[in-house]
């Protein structure tokens, strides 16, 4: 089990991993601007983190096998 599962179906469109991506590093940027370099760190830390789980990870690894359809 992963922090971030990048075979989950949640995750196939592009627009959505682009997304989970960009707001923690938007974020960290608001958070930056602030005054807050902790925050801004970890939420850096996460967004760097989504972008290598859904675009490094998605695109290396191969895809879990699909169950059958009997199997719960």
């Amino acid at each position: 089990m992963n922090f971030l599962d990048p075979h989950h179906p949640f995750f196939k469109p592009l627009w959505v991993r682009i997304l989970v991506t960009l707001v923690p590093l938007a974020w960290a940027g608001v958070e930056l601007y602030g005054g807050s370099p902790t925050w801004a760190m970890i939420s850096l830390a996460l967004g760097v983190y989504a972008g290598l789980q859904l675009f490094w990870t998605f695109n290396k690894t191969e895809k879990p096998p699909a169950k059958k359809d009997d199997e719960k």
